[in-house]
């Protein structure tokens, strides 16, 4: 089973290599897109509270 990280990664590898073979730019503007971690996890024995992660903006990408 593919985890939901590995299939956005391969997702965003796909559109990209598009982008490159036309030399397209595509924009997406994020208003409130909002991220979080459900429970804490650990790194290095250190433990770490629930993330929220809060986007607004635009980020264009433009292959050559």
């Amino acid at each position: 089973m593919v985890s939901k990280e590995k299939e956005w990664i391969t997702l965003l590898a796909e559109v990209l290599e598009r982008l490159t073979e036309k030399h397209a730019s595509i924009t997406y503007e994020f208003n409130g897109l909002t991220f979080e971690s459900e429970t804490s996890s650990e790194d290095k024995g250190i433990s770490l509270p629930p993330v929220k992660v809060k986007i607004n903006g635009k980020i264009t990408i433009t292959a050559g």
